[in-house]
């Protein structure tokens, strides 16, 4: 290896030392806490596998999984293919590059605010005397119980794809105006339909970003916990309690450190195994 090519890599040392070195010491502390449990005001007691044992039998964590699964499959499906729709839409549709630029920039403003932010601002959308039920009986209809118990993960799957949906369609987009347009103009020559065109043209050049944006927001969903505490604090009941949820509750709430440590551990473990089944997908 050349000099000019380690230069880069000797400036970027000092901080990979530092990041690699806290995750090895958080990864370290988190595997030692699964083996041994410190009770507030008692001592360091070995437990061996008793939090695994006890996974099996925890009928709550296996109806948060479930939930887990709802809400990040559900919210990361639409927001997928919305963002696909929309960025397929505006290359199609707006000819102008700034009327694009500016479409864009609309849809990103969501992402750019913080969670804090886009969960307050729900909460006064989706209260029973909220904004949306108030333009309803503007409208003579009758208002939703958004944030009941049959109503209330949904409502937080909305929050997420008004906030995110802007993730998949800014990845797509850069995917779609990638494409030769001498593709397309082979494809008007030979007299191909738009779903023909679509399959045979576009998808070749977008499937490998909209793979990428799947994976990204399934993930975040899958341990995402800021709207459920913000909005429904897990409620009303368990509604709304994903594993993230159920993970913060062990640890802040229960003060079950070494239960919640193997609870992030399984999760840790899991996401990385959804990853490695999405990235064999990415490379086929």
């Amino acid at each position: 290896m050349s000099r000019k090519n380690i230069f880069p890599i000797f400036l970027q040392l000092p901080i990979n030392i530092i990041i690699f070195s806290l995750v090895a010491y958080v990864l370290g502390w988190l595997i030692y806490s699964v083996f041994y449990t410190t009770p507030p005001g008692g001592q360091t007691t070995f437990i061996g596998l008793n939090n695994f044992i006890t996974v099996l039998s925890d009928a709550r964590l296996f109806n948060a999984v479930l939930r887990t699964a709802y809400y990040a499959g559900l919210g990361t499906a639409l927001e997928v293919l919305l963002g696909m729709i929309i960025a397929l839409g505006i290359v199609n549709l707006v000819s102008s590059n700034i009327r694009r630029f500016i479409i864009l920039i609309i849809f990103l403003i969501p992402m750019g605010l913080s969670e804090a932010i886009v969960s307050h601002l729900w909460l006064m959308l989706l209260t029973p005397q909220g904004y949306l039920n108030s333009i309803l009986r503007y409208m003579g209809l009758q208002p939703v119980g958004w944030l009941t118990e049959s109503m209330a993960l949904n409502s937080l799957i909305l929050a997420d794809v008004w906030q995110w949906t802007s993730l998949p369609l800014l990845l797509m987009y850069a995917a779609r105006v990638s494409i030769p347009q001498d593709l397309y103009d082979m494809a008007k020559i030979e007299r191909l339909s738009a779903f023909t065109t679509f399959r045979v043209v576009t998808w070749p050049y977008i499937k490998n970003a909209l793979i990428v944006a799947t994976l990204l927001r399934f993930i975040f969903m899958y341990n995402t916990i800021d709207k459920i505490v913000l909005i429904t604090f897990g409620g009303p009941g368990l509604a709304t309690e994903t594993i993230g949820y159920y993970i913060w509750m062990q640890s802040f709430s229960y003060r079950n450190i070494s239960y919640s440590a193997t609870l992030s551990l399984l999760t840790l473990l899991s996401t990385a195994v959804l990853a490695y089944v999405f990235w064999k997908s990415l490379k086929r």
